[in-house]
């Protein structure tokens, strides 16, 4: 329930703003009846929102008072006053509102502008979250201890990082912008350029050595890594090349191991936009929901226009990144929080049937829990850490074909909790330990895609923890997380006019993903122009659910935990009446080759999409049937 503090130093209208609030489920924190205790209260409540009227007896008005909390608390401020004058508003304007809205007003305008405020100060939160891990990305390529260049797609250096100009003595002023050349020497032919060139354009890394010239005429060596990157439609945008020196045969079988790596950092490019991408879906989608509710607003729409752009322009950041690193994530939802309790909740929620024995079909699974011993609370991300016990779980599982038994531990030394998962399956190779967790990397493709272990490693990395496997091929396979407590930590507990008169009613859709927020974005939209939708956040209930009732259209998810999305489409493809597919997703491939051949699916959409986009794959799809929507 949001949190609404009121400022008025009329009573009448103070109580009568105050019922109308409660009558609409805001929780009215506060009330203050001059602008000076209303920024002494506004520091004590801190709420998510405050009704200011502008007019009030004392040495300072409302606006002043604005200005002193936007500046000190970042609190969004609607201003509710009778002065609608130019004079008033111009004041106004500098203290940044959220909306202005003149008495008297009428219930449905304040409901109005306080969602829309509430929506803008959330959507500016996740604005600055985005821009700081973009931040530190940049930080990290240009502190990295590696030189690297960033290329265009005509051989144009855009980026060179401070080691490039420590070895080279170029300032990026004097190449940026300048062909790669420019720095060529005369041990390196302009062949060797256009050969790494032809390889990137083909979508492929070059390795190689270049012979580069340094500012002072001097040569240097270096051997090359030159990766392409490329956008969510699937296109070369820019390179990267990343030069280190070549030495001894032992030392360049050592940078061989090291460019390894390079594979793995640019995966996680994949994964880092995944992530983005189902934020900025939500985002857009929701946008434009609110820009169709409120058609006779200008300034609205406007600001709603903004929210769109910023959107996108967001996406096109998240297509032009390279992850070097997944460095320092925020902690803003960490909370103290038993570790025991959100391991038995992840067994119960991931492990089909009973509290000690569970059954997949025919098979029966063990759990044992004894070794569960009291632990201190640990400072964490309760999702994060529940994405790796769901990894962990998954894999223990899949392990074991046959059945088996899967133990927990829990335990504590010092300052320190650690968690460990054993199962009783038939163990790892050396090899495949080895890669355990590399991005993608999987022995269970299609079932798995390959990011389970490689996200827990990088969950243990930002709580400043640690995994470790322990396994042997024909043994059990033991996984040790280890996480600092941290008690020295404080406790924190497109036009949608347009799009509605394009798409045809009446279709039955079944909409399926794991992310709620998406599910509720869709069945708003697809309600609002009349179909009839049900949305399900998992692939099991998905397709219990399609052998039951029968839909006209499966908007699908790909990547969910437990049964994904190509589960839910082999079964579809398997139903008497199979529905029209659609699959939405925020990675970059959808299906393989292999895949395609197997799995029939109508069209595919990639995150973040806008509603005319969807609107126009099933109208393509249902255009043939529009009588039966009428």
């Amino acid at each position: 329930m949001s949190r609404l503090m009121i400022v008025d130093d009329e009573a009448v209208i103070t109580t009568q703003l105050e019922d109308c609030l409660q009558s609409m489920k805001y929780d009215v924190v506060g009330t203050a009846s001059s602008a000076e205790e209303s920024v002494s209260m506004a520091k004590e409540l801190h709420p998510d929102l405050i009704l200011m009227d502008i007019v009030m007896q004392g040495k300072l008005d409302g606006i002043d008072a604005a200005k002193i909390i936007k500046t000190d608390m970042d609190i969004p401020i609607i201003f509710l006053t009778a002065y609608a004058d130019e004079e008033h508003i111009k004041r106004a304007i500098p203290a940044d509102p959220f909306g202005y809205i003149v008495k008297p007003f009428r219930e449905n305008e304040i409901r109005a502008n306080i969602e829309i405020a509430l929506y803008r100060k959330n959507l500016e939160r996740k604005q600055k979250q985005t821009e700081e891990r973009i931040r530190r990305l940049f930080f990290a390529i240009d502190h990295n201890p590696y030189m690297i260049m960033i290329m265009d797609t005509e051989g144009n250096i855009e980026f060179v990082n401070n080691k490039f100009s420590q070895i080279t003595n170029y300032t990026p002023e004097e190449v940026v912008g300048k062909d790669i050349h420019f720095l060529q020497s005369d041990k390196t032919s302009s062949g060797i350029f256009e050969k790494m060139r032809g390889k990137i354009a083909s979508g492929e890394e070059w390795r190689g050595e270049l012979c580069v010239r340094k500012k002072d005429g001097m040569l240097d060596l270096k051997y090359t890594v030159a990766l392409p990157v490329k956008s969510i439609n699937g296109d070369i945008i820019f390179s990267v090349l990343v030069l280190e020196t070549v030495a001894k045969q032992k030392e360049r079988e050592e940078q061989l191991l090291k460019s390894e790596k390079l594979n793995v950092m640019r995966a996680i490019t994949a994964g880092v936009a995944h992530e983005f991408n189902n934020i900025f879906a939500v985002v857009q989608g929701n946008a434009e929901l609110l820009e169709r509710g409120f058609e006779d607003e200008t300034e609205l729409k406007n600001g709603l226009h903004a929210i769109l752009n910023a959107s996108e322009r967001g996406a096109g950041i998240v297509r032009k990144m390279v992850a070097f690193i997944d460095s320092d994530r925020d902690a803003s939802d960490y909370i103290f929080l038993d570790l025991r309790q959100l391991i038995i909740q992840t067994i119960d929620s991931t492990v089909p049937g009973g509290e000690n024995i569970a059954h997949t079909g025919e098979i029966q699974y063990e759990i044992d829990r004894n070794g569960m011993k009291g632990i201190p609370d640990v400072f964490c991300d309760p999702l994060e850490l529940e994405n790796v016990f769901i990894n962990i779980i998954n894999n223990a599982l899949d392990a074991m074909p046959d059945g088996g038994c899967i133990s927990f531990d829990t335990w504590s030394s010092e300052n320190k909790v650690f968690v460990s998962i054993s199962d009783t399956g038939n163990g790892m190779s050396e090899e495949v330990k080895r890669k355990v967790f590399d991005p993608f990397f999987t022995t269970r493709r299609p079932q798995r895609i390959g990011l389970g272990m490689s996200i827990a490693y990088s969950a243990m990395e930002s709580h400043n923890g640690s995994i470790e496997v322990e396994s042997e091929l024909g043994k059990a396979t033991t996984i040790t997380l280890c996480i600092p407590v941290n008690k020295g930590i404080k406790q924190q507990k497109l036009s949608s006019r347009t799009t509605s008169n394009l798409m045809a009613k009446g279709l039955n859709i079944l909409v399926i993903d794991d992310r709620k927020d998406i599910c509720n974005m869709l069945e708003k939209f697809f309600s609002s122009v009349g179909h009839i939708v049900k949305t399900v956040n998992n692939g099991t209930e998905a397709i219990e659910l399609t052998k039951v009732k029968s839909f006209d259209l499966v908007l699908c998810d790909l990547i969910m935990p437990g049964v994904t999305g190509y589960d839910v489409i082999k079964a579809l493809n398997e139903l008497d009446k199979v529905p029209k597919i659609g699959v939405s997703t925020g990675w970059a491939e959808a299906l393989t080759p292999a895949e395609k051949n197997t799995l029939s699916v109508d069209f595919f959409i990639k995150k973040p999409f806008k509603l005319l986009e969807l609107t126009s794959h099933i109208n393509a799809l249902f255009s043939d049937t529009q009588g039966h929507n009428q």
